[in-house]
């Protein structure tokens, strides 16, 4: 739909028609790349980690990595060229025998000689010194006072010019200039957060600290590619390449590296009298809500998951403080536990009156959207006034019942006793809508297999989890205040959206995208009027270009998450009934134009209902997942595993025929007891196997697996019928 969106205003503004395509080369560019016979030489520090180093004779690191992209996208051959120091590079690339520079700031004297891309990473400057060094933290505290970093990097230019009663002393590479310091031959070390964090870790320098970020914002650092002068044509070649890599392939590479701009530096870092009084403490003890997911719950065995248990784990390093979680029966009990300081807090609380006495919120730390859930025949709900007097449906004593209840009391609001309930009486009819987090009415409709309900959008409201601390320790409150924080938003964003494998209805946020249309539009009208007016429109077109280009991949980054939530079943990580159904679907169509054979394999769990009653749905949810990694460690790689409704799932097998089908329902029937059992159930599962026939549908055929599934129940359970 996005797309056809774009293409339609494409039409409209031919000049921004660049801003769809991702890897836009000239002919000219191409015919470089591919005459080109030899490698790109790129230059490869010794020890400049964790951005550009060298191990055991290979290349590695951050740009590293990113050159590796690059090239791959690009087609081209990557040598790395390692040994010289930093000046001597810079002599290579004036003489012409090298070709590109990596992570190398963009200056006014470098610019005589070489071309830069854009930038592609930005950090700050920290200053080092010894720990009993308490008079620094800027540069302004170091007149007459010697400052050390590495040969030839482009401070040196700012420091002489804006600094000049700064003493400078430079090593040959940055563990000796960090050395330097911890031997007396400097007052202060200076360089980027990252490269100092790994430096101080790896030569184990305990006697250095850090002493503050630089703040004049000359000294802000950006990482460029440089080619020669003479070579733009592979300087433009670079920058297409670098257009065309995804926020989401940057970011996977800043968690390789830790690039964590100030992690280890830690402005924010714990005081001395706070960790005394923590260690005072000796433990935090903390409840959660049992049955969250996937946002917090107890698992079988009375351990903690979900998003807060990976939370807390941050919480807990960040502290240097070990938790304990005070198991508890229901949210309620949790919060009694809290206000009788049986707990000392809350992982997830929100602000309502059920947590206001006995209890104090830090800022939130995670605030997913609370969405509605309707049934198929409704359209997307973009505003819940429009619903009117309909009866809404919210789990009792759930954290989406106070934050709905505050913002619009006049709804009809039915309190059901849980999520699944709310659901099935939507689906019934008996309620408009349900409303609760997006991932949590996901992972329900997944779970209970609950067809006949969709997501129908977001009602504007955010549900603001923070930590909900004991009233009665405040010093203990402002320690998780400012630690959480410090926390790094981006790693806690990433958690959540690995537990948000939900099964979400794909929806198009009109209003969001016709924003963005009319942004774009906008932007190209003033684009043309500028041309026509004048010929300094080339920064407009540029500008233009990137903010279309910008909101285009954040478009595709949320289609592609969209993609991958409508098409997986949230509890086994198996594909959904929709995406199954789907591959089932293209193999018959292969099989009706080639004849490859194919078959497929129906199973359910048997006595899955006593599981479910006699240990309670998390048993049942544990036999489900032991069923889908069962399953998947059993079969071939060409195979595709679906959950196909409840406790039964298909199990697709290209070019397979029924004996090899059947043979492998056999496999899986012997290997499902071994994997678990619960108590006196012994997990076991009933088989049906078909092989595709040519005067047949697809249903037909699963209908016939199904007929095979239910002889093999009849005939007594944990067996295949084929």
């Amino acid at each position: 739909m996005r797309r056809i969106f774009f293409a339609l205003l494409l039409c409209l503004t031919p000049s921004l028609a660049l801003a769809e395509v991702r890897l836009d080369l000239t002919a000219q560019e191409q015919a470089w790349i591919r005459e080109r016979i030899g490698p790109l030489r790129v230059h490869n520090e010794l020890d400049w980690p964790p951005y550009n180093f060298n191990e055991n004779g290979q290349a590695k690191g951050y740009s590293i990595d990113y050159m590796n992209l690059l090239a791959g996208k690009l087609g081209l051959k990557v040598e790395y060229v390692s040994g010289p120091n930093w000046n001597q590079f810079l002599d290579m690339m004036k003489g012409r025998s090298l070709d590109v520079m990596l992570n190398i700031a963009n200056t006014r004297d470098r610019r005589e000689y070489l071309a830069f891309t854009e930038p592609y990473y930005i950090t700050s400057v920290g200053l080092y010194v010894h720990k009993d060094e308490n008079r620094i933290a800027d540069l302004s505290d170091m007149a007459g006072k010697r400052l050390a970093f590495p040969t030839g990097f482009f401070f040196e230019e700012f420091i002489r010019k804006y600094y000049p009663e700064i003493k400078l002393v430079t090593f040959d590479s940055a563990p000796a200039t960090f050395r330097g310091v911890a031997d007396g031959k400097a007052v202060a070390a200076m360089d980027t957060l990252g490269v100092a964090r790994r430096v101080l870790q790896e030569e184990k320098l305990s006697t250095l600290k850090f002493a503050g970020k630089v703040s004049d914002p000359r000294f802000i650092t950006t990482f460029s590619i440089a080619t020669r002068s003479d070579n733009m044509m592979l300087r433009n070649i670079l920058q297409k390449g670098m257009d065309a890599i995804l926020p989401a392939e940057e970011l996977e590479l800043g968690r390789k590296w830790n690039l964590k701009d100030g992690a280890g530096e830690d402005p924010a870092a714990l005081p001395a009298d706070d960790v005394a009084y923590l260690q005072r403490a000796g433990r935090l003890r903390y409840c959660i809500n049992p049955n969250l997911l996937p946002l917090e719950a107890l698992t079988l065995d009375g351990a903690h998951t979900g998003v807060s248990s990976e939370f807390m784990k941050m919480l807990s390093e960040k502290l240097g403080l070990p938790m304990q979680m005070v198991p508890a029966r229901s949210w309620e009990e949790s919060k009694i536990l809290v206000k009788r300081r049986q707990c000392d807090l809350l992982p997830m609380a929100v602000k309502s009156q059920e947590t206001e006495g006995g209890i104090r919120l830090t800022a939130p730390w995670l605030s997913p959207e609370l969405v509605i859930a309707t049934g198929h025949d409704q359209i997307y709900v973009p505003d819940i006034k429009q619903i009117g007097e309909r009866k809404i449906g919210v789990t009792r004593n759930s954290q989406a019942l106070g934050i709905l209840k505050a913002a619009y009391p006049q709804l009809d609001i039915v309190e059901t006793d849980d999520v699944a309930a709310g659901l099935k009486a939507v689906e019934k009819g008996r309620l408009f809508g349900f409303v609760d987090i997006l991932p949590v009415i996901g992972r329900t409709l997944e779970a209970d297999a609950i067809k006949g309900v969709k997501i129908s959008g977001s009602i504007g409201l955010k549900a603001d989890f923070a930590l909900g601390v004991r009233d009665d320790d405040p010093r203990l409150a402002a320690i998780l205040e400012r630690t959480a924080a410090a926390l790094d938003k981006g790693a806690i964003e990433s958690v959540y959206k690995r537990w948000l494998a939900v099964a979400y209805v794909e929806r198009v946020d009109y209003g969001y995208l016709w924003q963005v249309l009319a942004g774009v539009f906008a932007a190209g009208l003033f684009v043309l009027y500028q041309y026509n007016k004048s010929l300094r429109v080339t920064a407009t077109l540029r500008a233009a270009h990137a903010n279309v280009e910008a909101a285009n991949l954040r478009l595709d980054e949320q289609n592609q998450i969209l993609d991958r939530l409508a098409r997986t079943d949230s509890l086994t990580g198996l594909l959904n009934r929709h995406a199954i159904d789907e591959h089932l679907n293209e193999e018959w169509r292969r099989f009706q134009r080639y004849g490859a054979p194919f078959s497929v394999i129906l199973l359910d769990i048997d006595h899955f209902k006593a599981i479910n009653d006699s240990l309670g749905h998390q048993a049942g949810d544990q036999a489900l997942k032991q069923l889908a990694a069962t399953l998947k460690q059993h079969t071939r790689e060409s195979d595709l595993i679906g959950r196909w409704g409840g406790e039964e799932f298909l199990i697709l097998c290209p070019s397979t025929p029924l004996e090899g089908a059947t043979r492998l329902a056999e496999l899986l029937r012997i290997e499902l007891p071994k994997s678990a059992n619960y108590e006196n159930h012994r997990l076991t599962a009933s088989f049906g196997v078909a092989m595709a026939g040519a005067d047949e549908t697809a249903d037909q055929l699963v209908r016939r697996a199904d007929d095979m599934l239910y002889q093999a129940k009849k005939g007594g359970r944990d067996q295949v019928a084929a």
